[in-house]
């Protein structure tokens, strides 16, 4: 018996439903995308986990910082920037689409308010593992419907795509989290 990993990738929409109540409903759609899709949505993956692990480590040193230094109940500000991290040291994050890079930092700035909050834990360091995932607005996908009834989804900007996916949709959303998994098949 052997084992072989499938990777698929889901398409997660969130819809405002707002007959009942102001509720996120998510639909799951899946494709398996060929090698050089696969190839790219990991890159933008990694470059999505490193932006928010940079994250992390700037809220960690600037609380130290003002933890040693600052005057008491005095904070640095936290913002959602990210350019500082586009180096030299890192011309990966150059080959990424803009958009996933600020909604990875837009995602930490969110978490890290609802920290202060007191609705959720801080932020953590994300690990490489199975289930990772990148969070796209409107600016990087587009749907189209063709003439044959079936809907066709564009990933990517002009510079930097992965191309067409053909995918059976109900219905448009404003956006799309798309999440790697990994599914085991066995064969005999």
């Amino acid at each position: 018996m052997r084992h072989e990993n499938s990777c698929s990738i889901d398409l997660t929409y969130l819809l405002n439903d707002f007959t009942l109540s102001s509720m996120l409903t998510g639909i799951k759609f899946s494709f398996t995308p060929d090698s050089s899709q696969k190839q790219i949505l990991h890159q933008w993956m990694g470059c999505a986990r490193v932006i928010w692990n940079a994250k992390c480590e700037e809220e960690n040193y600037l609380r130290t910082y003002a933890r040693k230094y600052l005057p008491l109940r005095t904070f640095p500000p936290i913002d959602q920037t990210y350019s500082q991290y586009k180096t030299d040291l890192t011309p990966w994050l150059k080959q990424c689409p803009s958009q996933i890079l600020r909604n990875s930092c837009a995602n930490w700035f969110k978490t890290y308010q609802r920290f202060l909050k007191g609705l959720c834990g801080r932020p953590k360091r994300k690990k490489k593992h199975k289930g990772m995932s990148i969070h796209l607005t409107q600016d990087v996908f587009k749907l189209e419907k063709k003439s044959s009834g079936n809907w066709e989804l564009f990933l990517g900007t002009k510079k930097n795509n992965i191309g067409l996916v053909k995918v059976r949709f109900h219905r448009k959303s404003s956006k799309l989290y798309v999440l790697k998994t990994i599914q085991n098949r066995r064969k005999i």
